[in-house]
């Protein structure tokens, strides 16, 4: 098949592009030509901007597109208006942060209900990200109908995630000494790997599948997580269980300062984000195991040099809310 990915070579575009050419698929990226060019010498590449420049689109002619870098109305418009008589299948990646509801268990694809936006923007942060992100689904749904296909994923993991929110776990045990750990251990969350995902999702596309599919891992204790990455590790690390009350006293940011984390309350009781995969999985998406996942993150992130995290505390700033901590629950 011939495929266009939009996106394409930044972590989750990346192992999407790498799964189309393990397929045997002819790829044509399209991107803004910042990210990782090296990448692929032998694909071709459309330079652009999905905001304002789409001109290396205009022209040519494909079995499929997955769209990765639609992250507002105005772009997927654009995109889908432009495409729509030249492409016979639109994939579009979504989120599950698509859905309003999470306090009745996993969220479905059937009797969720869906964020909407309490006024009309095209920026994105915390609040608008999911909403925004379901209006892009509805111009996919609009134009290309029954050739379209919607995935929203759960959290996504693994090698070149520039995102650190489950790397940062794998390197802080690998670290070794006392480790806070968020909350309770018992406390259930769930994650895909991105090569889990983009080969599921190259399949659905070979079959030109269609409908809207919640794409998450199966879930698994906070404590059943860490005690693996310090099993794969070897790690000589002791974990510190903090509970949610002090850390949100201390402003600690859920998923920024503390990733894998989101303090139990009315909207999130189980303190994060699930969904129920069900559905994907009749129709083939499967999972690898977890020290596989973690093994091949730790790799890659021992070979990654001079960078700068985005998501974890800090060595300072765990050793003080330990220190502090300990004040607390002696007193």
């Amino acid at each position: 098949m011939k495929i266009l990915i939009l996106g394409g070579t930044q972590f989750l575009g990346r192992h999407m592009t790498e799964a189309a050419l393990k397929a045997g698929h002819e790829v044509t990226l399209f991107n803004r030509g910042k990210t990782n060019q090296q990448l692929f010498p032998n694909v071709k590449k459309l330079i652009g901007d999905r905001n304002d420049d789409l001109k290396t689109l205009k022209k040519g002619v494909w079995d499929a597109i997955i769209d990765i870098s639609g992250y507002v109305p105005s772009q997927v418009k654009a995109t889908t208006e432009l495409l729509q008589k030249r492409v016979n299948h639109y994939t579009f990646i979504s989120t599950v942060s698509v859905y309003e509801d999470f306090s009745n268990g996993p969220v479905n694809e059937e009797n969720t209900s869906l964020a909407e936006l309490t006024e009309e923007t095209e920026e994105i942060n915390g609040e608008t990200y999911g909403p925004l992100k379901s209006q892009c689904e509805e111009i996919v749904r609009s134009r290309f109908r029954e050739q379209s296909l919607v995935i929203r994923p759960g959290l996504i993991v693994g090698p070149y995630d520039h995102t650190d929110r489950f790397t940062y776990w794998v390197y802080r045990i690998g670290e070794g000494g006392t480790v806070l750990a968020p909350g309770e251990p018992d406390r259930e969350i769930q994650w895909i790997d991105a090569r889990d995902l983009t080969e599921w999702v190259i399949r659905m596309v070979e079959q030109q599948a269609t409908g809207t599919f919640n794409a998450a891992g199966l879930s698994a204790s906070m404590e059943n997580l860490l005690n693996t990455v310090q099993r794969v590790t070897n790690a000589d690390a002791q974990i510190e269980w903090v509970a949610d009350d002090f850390l949100v006293e201390k402003e600690i940011g859920a998923f920024v300062d503390m990733p894998f984390w989101i303090p139990k309350n009315k909207k999130y009781p189980t303190g994060f984000v699930l969904a129920d995969a069900s559905k994907a999985m009749t129709q083939g998406l499967t999972f690898r195991p977890i020290e596989e996942t973690v093994s091949d993150t730790y790799m890659w992130q021992a070979a990654r040099e001079d960078h700068k995290w985005r998501a974890g505390l800090s060595n300072e700033k765990e050793k003080e809310l330990l220190e502090q901590y300990y004040v607390k629950i002696n007193k």
